[in-house]
């Protein structure tokens, strides 16, 4: 057994032999490499490909509060009625659309406490909407003004009863999501 001193290691003997046999590349690691290539160019393709899922709808309507609650009511048609046939050729197939309330939701009622102390501000509300028009979750997702649980939970209440005619994506209802902004100002 042969001890290798610091003075073998930096001979000139020591340096032509090792120049001359290149270093060779393990084959097991090119193989991890192609295999981490094709890997990444999956992940890549799952992610970015969009065409499978289309995302839910988002619709937005800004609702002024009132003092009191009202519900509306759906206005008279003023047209007359046209034959069935007419109407068909005449209207377009609905593809797509979003969520629309129904014209017989209530708007959000002014807390009382909130009005006294002359709070105002703007909120507005998440709705997951599913395929049938129901809200499912409701949810605050910003204000503007003063900050007041009064106000958030009015908008919540009223806005969970509410229905929808259902978003529609290519002739089918689909689930949405429906952001309603609810002003509250008092009329001074």
């Amino acid at each position: 057994m042969t001890a290798t001193t610091h003075e073998n290691l930096h001979s000139p003997q020591l340096q032509q032999n090792g120049a001359l046999e290149p270093r060779s590349t393990s084959p097991w690691l090119w193989l991890a490499l192609i295999v981490a290539m094709f890997a990444a160019a999956l992940v890549w393709l799952r992610f970015a490909s969009h065409d499978e899922v289309a995302p839910a709808p988002v619709s937005e309507r800004m609702l002024p509060a009132t003092e009191t609650p009202v519900a509306i009511a759906p206005a008279p048609a003023t047209r007359q009625a046209a034959p069935a046939q007419s109407q068909r050729k005449a209207a377009p197939a609905v593809r797509s659309r979003e969520a629309r309330p129904l014209a017989s939701n209530s708007k959000p009622s002014y807390p009382a406490a909130a009005l006294r102390s002359g709070v105002q501000g703007s909120v507005v509300a998440s709705l997951n909407v599913d395929t049938r028009g129901n809200v499912t979750d409701a949810v605050i997702v910003s204000r503007s003004g003063e900050r007041s649980r009064d106000l958030d939970r009015a908008v919540l209440n009223t806005v969970q009863g509410w229905k929808f005619e259902p978003a529609v994506h290519q002739g089918r209802a689909v689930a949405s999501v429906v952001r309603v902004p609810v002003d509250f100002r008092t009329e001074r």
